[in-house]
């Protein structure tokens, strides 16, 4: 009997230690829970749950979804159409200061080449106005032949070779001058064929450029 009483009494002792133990962990967490509250800032709220979304809201959201990134890529596709119109803009511009530039030493070279001619022509007129006086000579020396000329033959022969020999050298300076035209002449050439070498490169560029410029303001016009 008193073996009983002694197990009745052990067991109630342990379920009141059992029950004061999980009040004490209640008690505990109410604190923590308490403590927590207090240290957020004032007017925070809960998160409030998790609405869910419906059939409708959510075929709605991604039709959004594809318009913004349909919007994304059209303005990307714009983007790169532009930066390919820039770049054949600029080698259009680029070709085109080329071409300008041969232009203008092609007109320097022709400006010299007349230069040149001019020189050249001249000097073939001194080399005529000597061998009309030379021819005078001659006939002063067939004069002197029958005692009209004051001068003798000798003195009118050695005018003569003189007026010749200034006659050559004009002409030999002429004919310098000539080569330097031709010269100069055909530089002008060479430096206009690559002038229209680059103004055709400029056209090419120049479409090039006008094209993706066109794509792009379609694209732009058409929206996403």
């Amino acid at each position: 009997m008193s073996r009983k009483k002694d197990f009745q009494k052990r067991s109630d002792d342990d379920i009141d230690l059992f029950l004061g133990r999980r009040e004490s962990a209640k008690s505990v967490a109410l604190e923590k829970d308490k403590d927590q509250r207090s240290k957020d800032p004032p007017g925070t709220a809960a998160p409030p749950p998790k609405k869910d979304v419906s059939d409708e809201e959510l075929e709605e959201q991604i039709k959004a979804a594809r318009m913004g990134r349909a919007q994304a890529e059209a303005y990307r596709d714009v983007a790169i159409l532009r930066k390919k119109a820039h770049a054949f803009n600029h080698k259009a511009a680029k070709a085109f200061h080329k071409y300008k530039k041969n232009e203008a030493a092609a007109q320097k070279c022709s400006a010299r080449a007349v230069a040149y001619r001019e020189k050249a022509e001249g000097r073939r007129e001194r080399a005529r106005e000597y061998r009309l006086t030379e021819k005078e000579f001659e006939a002063e020396l067939k004069g002197a032949a029958t005692g009209k000329s004051d001068l003798s033959p000798e003195s009118l022969r050695t005018k003569i070779a003189h007026m010749e020999r200034k006659a050559a050298k004009q002409d030999e300076v002429a004919h310098k001058y000539e080569a330097k035209a031709a010269t100069q002449t055909e530089k002008a050439a060479k430096f206009r064929t690559r002038a229209a070498k680059f103004l055709e490169q400029n056209k090419l560029d120049e479409s090039e450029g006008r094209m993706y410029a066109k794509r792009a303001d379609n694209l732009e016009k058409a929206g996403p």
